[in-house]
């Protein structure tokens, strides 16, 4: 399945950026695997000489390392942080059958900050990438990410773009821009909007 069917994007959205965790920093994974990949096969003729007991100590290694590579690459595929042209969504994987989607758009956004520490961190130029929205009741941590203050500066010209053209839009189509935003706005949100509306009603009426 595609990103853009995942995250349903929306009229005049695109994709800039997807970013997931920098492949180097599963190294000891990837040494795991070669090392259970490599030592049966080192051993094959020897093995398969000694009857099923040698096969079984082929297939095993080889089967975990199958598993482990599949699991490896599942979550490395899943987990991802998508950047579009209006929102950033964070699609976290932390089981094969548990996934949990926060999204921000850019105009909600409060605090993008990316941070490099330690001497691998810093030789590879991995980091962490901290967003949250300006009351704080969304916040977004991706961990062991290339390059995390160049994905920041990024985000931030994503964010100023999307808010100046908010604000253009604004200032013309006002309904159209209002009925845009409704969309991006949380359940509690809507609610305050909703309670706001019936009391103008009330108030036009009395």
């Amino acid at each position: 399945m595609s990103l853009s069917s995942r995250i349903h994007l929306k009229e005049h959205e695109r994709i800039v950026d997807a970013v997931r965790r920098y492949g180097l920093t599963y190294f000891w994974s990837w040494l795991l695997i070669a090392i259970l990949f490599g030592v049966p096969f080192l051993f094959l003729f020897w093995l398969f000489r000694h009857g099923w007991w040698g096969q079984a100590l082929f297939f095993i290694p080889v089967t975990l390392a199958t598993l482990l590579l599949v699991r490896t690459l599942f979550f490395w595929r899943k987990n991802v942080l998508v950047m579009t042209t209006h929102r950033v969504i964070d699609m976290e994987q932390r089981g094969f059958f548990e996934l949990i989607v926060s999204e921000i758009p850019y105009d909600q956004v409060g605090d993008i900050s990316g941070k490099i520490k330690g001497v691998w961190g810093t030789l590879l130029g991995y980091g962490t990438l901290f967003l949250q929205t300006g009351n704080g009741n969304v916040r977004i941590f991706v961990e062991k990410v290339r390059r995390p203050i160049r994905l920041q500066q990024e985000m931030n010209l994503l964010r100023r773009a999307y808010v100046a053209k908010l604000s253009e839009d604004m200032s013309g189509n006002v309904a159209g821009a209002i009925i845009e935003k409704l969309r991006d706005l949380p359940e509690d949100e809507l609610q305050k909007v909703t309670d706001a509306l019936e009391e103008r009603k009330r108030r036009t009426v009395s």
